[in-house]
This record gives C-alpha cells, sequence and structure tokens, in this order.
C-alpha cells in the first residue's frame, strides 16, 4: 500500500472546496500509484469541507480510497475546544500538530529572526514537552511531523533523542502512529521528519507509522513518499497504518 495521509486541498484557505479541485489531487495521486490519501485540512478551515464532494470524487476514481482526517494545531489549555470542533464530524482521523510556542509560529519564514533568542536545547526541550502534552490529550491518532522543529536547520547541541525521554514511550502507551513526513525536504533542513535516529527507536518500540507529503498543492500529492517508503524499509517497517473511522488497520508498505 502507498499512502499519503496528510493532504490540504484548501492549501491555506486559497481555494474552495469543489469538485474540480478534489478531482485533481485525486487523479495526481493515481498518477503516482497512490492506493490511499487522506485530507487533512488545516482545522481552522474545517467548516468549508464538503463530504458530498468527497463521495462524488471517490465514485468518479474508484481505484483510489479517500479518507478524511484534520490537521490539528494542538495548544495547552484547548483540549475542551478542540474536541468539541471535530466530536460530531465524521473523521477518519485526526493529527496532532505543533506549529507555535507560547503564540510563536516557529515553522513560518516570517519568524525565523525569533530564534535567535532561544537557546537550541531549551527550544528543543520546550519544543518536545508541547508534543508530549499532545500526545497525551487523548484527542489524536497520528502525530504529525514530530521533529519539526528542525525544520530551518536549528539543531541542539545534544543528541534530539535526549529531549524524549518518555514521548516514544507515550505515543506508544497512547496508540498513535508516527507520521513520516517528506515534506522536510523541501525545507532548509532538506531532513524528511522525523530523522532517522527517531524512527529506528519508533520501530525498536513498535510504533506504527504512515506516510505524507504535506501537499498543499495538487501538483505535490504523492511527492517523495516513495523516499519515505524506502526510508522506512531501512530501519526494518514492513507496514503501514491507515484509518476508517478513528480505527487503525495495516498494510503492506509500498
Amino acid at each position: 500500500m502507498l499512502v499519503d495521509y496528510h493532504v490540504h486541498v484548501q492549501g491555506h484557505n486559497d481555494r474552495e472546496y469543489s469538485y474540480e479541485e478534489l478531482s485533481k489531487f485525486v487523479k495526481r495521486a493515481e498518477e503516482r500509484g497512490l492506493t490511499e490519501i487522506g485530507l487533512a485540512d488545516h482545522d481552522r478551515y474545517w467548516e468549508k469541507i464538503d463530504l458530498e464532494v468527497v463521495r462524488q470524487v471517490a465514485r468518479h476514481f474508484p481505484g483510489v480510497i479517500i479518507r478524511v482526517g484534520l490537521e490539528v494545531g494542538y495548544v495547552p489549555g484547548k483540549e475542551e475546544i478542540i474536541r468539541r470542533k471535530f466530536a460530531k464530524f465524521p473523521l477518519d482521523y485526526v493529527i496532532g500538530s505543533i506549529h507555535e510556542i507560547n503564540g510563536w509560529y516557529f515553522d513560518h519564514p516570517a519568524y525565523i529572526a525569533e530564534y535567535t533568542y532561544w537557546d537550541p536545547d531549551e527550544l528543543y526541550e520546550c519544543y518536545f514537552s508541547l508534543v508530549e502534552k499532545a500526545v497525551k490529550s487523548g484527542l489524536f491518532d497520528i502525530v504529525g511531523h514530530l521533529d519539526l522543529i528542525k525544520i530551518f536547520n536549528v539543531r541542539p547541541r545534544k543528541p534530539v533523542l535526549d529531549f524524549m525521554p518518555s514521548l516514544l514511550k507515550e505515543i506508544k502507551n497512547n496508540g498513535l502512529v508516527v507520521e513520516v513526513n517528506v515534506n522536510g525536504l523541501n525545507k532548509p533542513v532538506k531532513e524528511i521528519y522525523p530523522e532517522k535516529c527517531i524512527l529506528e527507536k519508533c520501530f525498536q518500540k513498535g510504533i506504527p507509522v504512515t506516510l505524507s507529503s504535506d501537499a498543499h498543492k495538487s501538483e505535490d500529492i504523492g511527492k517523495g513518499v516513495k523516499m519515505g517508503v524506502e526510508l522506512l524499509r531501512e530501519v526494518g517497517y514492513k507496514k503501514i497504518a491507515g484509518f476508517e473511522r478513528r480505527k487503525i488497520y495495516f498494510k503492506k508498505l509500498g
């Protein structure tokens, strides 16, 4: 199974959720050999998701399984708001991601200067503590781009695994899946999220994985996902996770 579980049909709210737009994504997915895709728009645009459009496109492209999810930006203290937001929405899965630290959108190029105010080790400590809170919240099925904090190639002095002494255990205990997100290859860091040493620990602990491109445009869906497959095979993975109505299942990797 070759999947892409992190696809933003609406991008950054720069297009409509239409049959024509979604068809572009699914057609490109088909061309790239994907058997299953997950539509995971940012949660702030969730009200524009049109499930009837999804059903229409699914009928037109029977060779590609389409799942509907959300990528939710986790902020401590807003758990109930997040829970209510998608409690009645028929989602297949929810990705939990950290995109901000105390209101600082650290992954946005416009705010890169703020990195200079941080000690790298303290920054990594803070970031991974937020990831762990997200994992323990019980809100999510997938951990999005686990080590996104490296996006601009700011690295800590200590080994990255030193910043997650209990994080991977919590991911395992809470039944979450780690996303292997190849979009890091398109960023200044030029590296898949998460890096190989983290994936190796995930494999050792029996943590399941899924694949994503984090595409915000139709031409990018599935782009680089086969590189993610190669990395997972190097680590030892043979199965990939999928979701239907918040229930996990597994198929043979790529």
